[in-house]
Parts: structure tokens; sequence; C-alpha cells
């Protein structure tokens, strides 16, 4: 698990080709109902081959599971009352595309926080959704660049029916030039990169390089003081069982034909 390039730091590692190498994005389609098609994967039985699991869990215990038609993420209490959540991630990166997912939150209280995310943690650029328990008609979104956590750029969605009751389709377009956020076919944010441009620092604060998809739901709850006053403070357990339901998940790669990246202009 720890060779997976999403898992795998080179300078970390026994040796910098200890890692396995990146795949790349293609066109895919994934549907969670089907069961044994290649969809999902326990991290541990994962051999670095993106053609046997399309997903894997990235936590152990796994309290992920492809079950009832559906990929679940579930929150489970602990004995010291925090939760332990999941995370589950796709098997190949993309650099600009459009991803889609159909799926209903697991936010049914405050403190349980569930998300999409495409991510390149090290670099720490991130494009998301975030569902927050006190907030279940509508979804935020939000993006870094480079790990700089400017919360203040958060923009919520427009109101939608309860998104722990009811399947939506979430989608992130991503291309080099802008960044769209749609509920139910409905764009409700648009990010320009020429927007980014920051003169001091004299780059664009773009979220640019090669990310993987996820999806995971976690305990804010129990967090640091603003995260826990954000996700709607300490986790109701009576409300129990909290699960993340994703029924399918398209991408469909900026890039067509291959698995090539794209490498901005010296100076962009």
């Amino acid at each position: 698990m720890y060779c997976a390039p999403f898992n795998c730091e080179p300078t970390n590692s026994l040796a910098p080709n200890s890692c396995w190498t990146t795949p790349h994005c293609v066109d895919e389609k994934v549907d969670f109902s089907k069961s044994n098609d290649g969809a999902f994967s326990q991290i541990a039985a994962y051999k670095g081959n993106p053609a046997t699991a399309k997903y894997v869990s990235q936590f152990e215990p796994s309290n992920a599971k492809q079950t009832n038609g559906q990929l679940e993420l579930t929150l489970v209490k602990q004995a010291d009352n925090k939760g332990f959540g999941a995370a589950v991630i796709g098997t190949r990166a993309i650099q600009f595309g459009t991803v889609s997912a159909v799926m209903r939150s697991g936010s049914t209280s405050g403190g349980v926080v569930s998300s999409m995310i495409i991510r390149n943690n090290a670099v720490g650029d991130e494009i998301d959704f975030e569902f927050v328990g006190s907030e279940r008609g509508t979804v935020q979104s939000n993006y870094y660049w480079h790990e700089e956590l400017d919360y203040t750029k958060m923009v919520r969605s427009q109101a939608v029916s309860d998104t722990t009751k009811n399947y939506h389709t979430y989608q992130i377009q991503w291309t080099p030039d802008q960044i769209v956020w749609s509920v139910d076919g409905q764009a409700f944010r648009t990010v320009k990169r020429a927007d980014t441009w920051d003169a001091a620092a004299k780059t664009f604060k773009y979220p640019d390089s090669e990310s993987y998809v996820s999806f995971s739901i976690w305990d804010g709850g129990s967090g640091e003081e603003g995260t826990a006053s954000w996700a709607g403070g300490a986790v109701q357990w009576g409300s129990a069982p909290f699960v993340l339901g994703v029924k399918s998940v398209n991408v469909d790669c900026f890039f067509k034909g291959n698995e090539t990246t794209y490498k901005p202009p010296a100076g962009a």
C-alpha cells in the first residue's frame, strides 16, 4: 500500500524507485452497483494495476466497502468518543478533465464531514466539494494552491434537496483555464485561472498539478476549534449511522487518446 503513487514518498522510501509508476488519466465510467468488475478494492489487496481496481480504500482498518448497490464510506465511533472515518481514492491520476459523481452525503449530524476531492498531496493543490451536517441543503466548494489554505474562498451551491437523503450529481470541470462546479447540471461557481494571478508572488495561484480523485467521511467535530465550529460542533452519535454513499463516478480526461500529462509553458 505504501508503494502506491498516491501514498508513496520517494524521499522517505528505501530507494527512489520504490514508488510504483503513476497511471495517468483515461476516460472511465465506474458503476459501484456492479460487483466484481474491478470498481473497488481494499488497499491491502491492491498490487498497482489500475485495471484490477479503479478505486481503493486508504485507511486500515477500512470502513469502506462496495455494498447495497453503491460504494459506502462509514464514520465509526471509537472508545475515546471520536470518529474514525474512511477514504477511497482513484488509482489513476488526472490533470484536467471533468469528474462527475452520483452520491449522497453521510453528514446527518453536525461534526460529520463528507467530501469529494481532486487533490495532489505532495504539492498541496486541491479542488473540492464538502458537506457538513449543519448544512444539508447546500454543498460547499473550494480550491487550494500549494497548501495555501484560504478558507475565505469557500462558496456554497444553490439550494438543493437534502443532501443526506437524496442522491445528486456533483461535477467538477477542470481545464487549464477555469474550474466550474455544478450540482445536477446547474453550474453555481466558476474560477478562472486569469483571476488567480498574485502580483506579489508573480504567479497564478491556480491548481494545475496532476491529482487524484477521492471521497471521504471524517470527524470534523473533534478537530481544532475552527474546524469543529465549521463542521457543526461535536458529532451526535445518536444520529448514527453516518454513511457516505457513491453510486457512480465518471471521469472524462481533458487530454484524449493516451495517458499524457499537461506541462504548463515556462514562466506560466
